[in-house]
C-alpha cells in the first residue's frame, strides 16, 4: 500500500484560484510509480480501488440526502468501461462531471443546491514523482454547512483509503 501524506494545493493547480472563496479544502499526495499515466487514469485507478466500507457510507449518505432533495450520487467506484483517453470535458467520470483536463491534471466535480465540490488529480513529475488529490468545497447554505460537519471529518479517511489502494 502506498504512503499517503498531507499536502498543499499547488499554485499550478487549476483549483488554486478557488481557495480564496473555499469553505473546505484539503490535499493529499502519494508516490507515482508510472509517470506515463494520464491524470484520468490515476483518478480511475484510485476510485476503482474504493473499499467496501466507503461504498457503504455512500449508500447511507444517499439514503439520507435524497429525503432532503439532494442528489443521490450513487457508489463512488462505479464507472463506465471507457478508456481513460476517451473521457472529455463535460463527460461523467464516476459520480462526477469533468470540468477540465490537462496533461497533468483532471478536475471533476458536483454542483448541488447545498454546495459545489471540485476534486483535482494532479501529477507532479520531479525528483520524486507523485500525484496529489485535492478537494475544494464551496458551501451555499445552512444545509451545506450541516452536511459538511460529518463529511468534512470523514473525507480525509476516504481519500487516503482510495490513494493507499490505488495501483499507480
Amino acid at each position: 500500500m502506498a504512503i499517503v501524506r498531507l499536502a498543499s494545493i499547488s499554485p499550478e493547480s487549476q483549483l488554486y484560484p478557488s481557495l480564496a472563496g473555499a469553505d473546505f479544502y484539503d490535499a493529499y499526495e502519494a508516490g507515482l510509480s508510472d509517470t506515463a499515466l494520464p491524470p484520468t487514469e490515476i483518478f480511475l485507478r484510485a476510485f476503482r480501488a474504493t473499499p467496501p466500507w466507503v461504498n457503504s457510507l455512500m449508500s447511507v449518505r444517499n439514503n439520507i440526502v435524497k429525503r432532503l432533495g439532494l442528489k443521490d450520487t450513487g457508489a463512488l467506484g462505479r464507472f463506465t468501461e471507457k478508456a481513460p483517453a476517451d473521457y472529455h470535458v463535460g463527460d461523467r467520470l464516476g459520480i462526477f462531471s469533468i470540468f477540465s483536463m490537462t496533461p497533468c491534471e483532471v478536475v471533476v466535480g458536483i454542483d448541488d443546491k447545498h454546495l459545489d465540490v471540485r476534486v483535482s488529480v494532479r501529477k507532479s513529475i520531479g525528483q520524486e514523482p507523485r500525484y496529489i488529490v485535492a478537494t475544494v468545497v464551496k458551501i451555499h447554505n445552512l444545509l451545506g454547512r450541516v452536511y459538511m460537519v460529518p463529511v468534512g471529518r470523514i473525507h480525509p479517511f476516504v481519500v487516503r483509503a482510495l490513494m493507499r489502494r490505488a495501483k499507480v
